[in-house]
């Protein structure tokens, strides 16, 4: 598991309270139930609110819509670059952990039960308090992609890396906090075609992908109680698989400037986990696999379903003015869920605005699942620095369980 094996896991309590979102029978939460999405963090996306089908980005080809392929004017190329992210209650969970947790580690749950029973059961109401809210940490390498158009048709192949964590402390019945853990690794590698059609008279572009992906995962659920940092070992489940998407762009439709758009996502088989390895997060790595763990990881990610999503959108791009180009609106609906649970259709829309300013500057703001969101980026013919702040809802009601989360993104290439 890339990052994973070289970090004790003191440390990651210490950052996350968990390294990321698991979930056991009794206790879900997450995106665990389905299975989790094929794709990383997309900043000028993100930073619109999340509206994609019909306003185009230079990762949504790859990403998203198919369909966007098609607009490729000439060669696009990026090189490489990196996205790191955060979200959720980090500051206030690492507090907790320095001031309180820690030190009770240390100290030995089990003695505290014996000689300070009260401030023990203040621990375990402060750590599900803390720890109610999920926290997320995303690093996302961006290896070469290239864009190219050869006469009326325009294909693209990528390379990318997304690892995400994800941590939450639940309920574990009597009053005992439970610490669920997840981490996921992708190697994405889309290839994407596309045409424009408007040369036989129909205004529409039209496209397809297929992106394999090589994920590992791991996760840990147990009571605070029975944690034991010193004796922990990870074990990893590998999955390769391929996901199809298909896309249409219409231009102009009706109005000039209003464009339609539409994806199929995540079409293909579920990913099929099998156990890879394990280490140990410290202590003896010669200490012998828990086959019973081992086991019931399987069958938590065995029944992990497949599913594909719809999104639909407009997108209306308003007429340039001195000094702004790109300028544009959107609004789309995705049956995606963000969360383990179906979500209603007010959990799926997406609005959101871009422009572009001097030509140097991009910025965009939106509302995603009532969440505001904003981001800008500064933008060269070489490179892009940027940052987008975005709302994510992990409960089945909107509002129930919001979490707002960070990212920035440095890359390099021929835009």
């Amino acid at each position: 598991m890339p990052t994973l094996p070289a970090l004790r896991l003191r440390p990651l309590l210490a950052l996350t309270l968990a390294l990321a979102a698991g979930s056991v029978a009794a206790q879900p939460f997450g995106a665990l139930s389905q299975d989790d999405a094929v794709g990383l963090p997309d900043l000028p996306r993100l930073a619109a609110g999340g509206a994609v089908a019909a306003l185009p980005t230079f990762d949504s080809p790859f990403l998203a819509n198919p369909a966007h392929i098609a607009g490729t004017r000439r060669l696009a190329l990026s090189v490489a670059g990196v996205t790191a992210g955060a979200g959720g209650n980090l500051r206030e969970t690492y507090d907790f952990y320095d001031r309180d947790l820690g030190p009770a580690l240390d100290e030995g749950l089990e003695r505290m039960r014996d000689e300070d029973p009260e401030r023990l059961e203040a621990l375990y109401a402060e750590a599900l308090r803390v720890g109610g809210a999920q926290k997320t940490l995303d690093v996302a390498v961006l290896a070469p992609s290239v864009r190219a158009r050869v006469g009326g048709v325009a294909f693209g192949v990528g390379l990318y890396g997304h690892a995400v964590t994800r941590g939450q402390v639940l309920g574990g019945g009597a009053g005992v906090p439970y610490v669920d853990l997840y981490s996921q690794a992708d190697v994405l590698v889309p290839a994407v075609v596309g045409a424009d059609l408007t040369p036989f008279g129909v205004p529409v572009s039209v496209g397809a992908s297929a992106t394999y992906v090589q994920r590992r995962l791991t996760a840990k659920g147990e009571a605070l109680d029975a944690f034991h940092p010193d004796s922990e070992k990870l074990y990893v489940l590998r999955g390769d698989g391929l996901r199809v998407g298909l896309g249409v762009l219409a231009r102009d439709v009706g109005v000039r400037g209003l464009d339609l758009g539409a994806e199929v996502s995540g079409l293909g088989r579920a990913i099929a986990y099998g156990y890879e390895r394990s280490f140990a997060v410290s202590g003896s790595a010669d200490d012998p696999d828990d086959a019973a763990e081992i086991a019931a990881l399987q069958a938590r990610f065995a029944e992990r379903a497949g599913g594909a999503a719809l999104r639909v959108g407009a997108a209306f791009r308003l007429p340039e003015g001195p000094g702004v180009s790109g300028a544009a609106l959107a609004l789309d609906y995705t049956s995606a869920s963000t969360a383990e649970y179906d979500q209603s259709v007010r959990a799926g829309l997406r609005g959101g605005a871009r422009a572009t300013l001097g030509g140097l500057v991009e910025v965009q703001a939106g509302l995603s699942q009532g969440m505001a969101s904003g981001g800008a980026a500064l933008v060269t013919r070489f490179a892009r620095l940027a940052y987008a702040t975005y709302g994510v809802e992990d409960g089945r009601l909107m509002g129930q369980r919001r979490r707002r989360a960070h990212a920035v993104q440095l890359r390099f290439g021929l835009f």
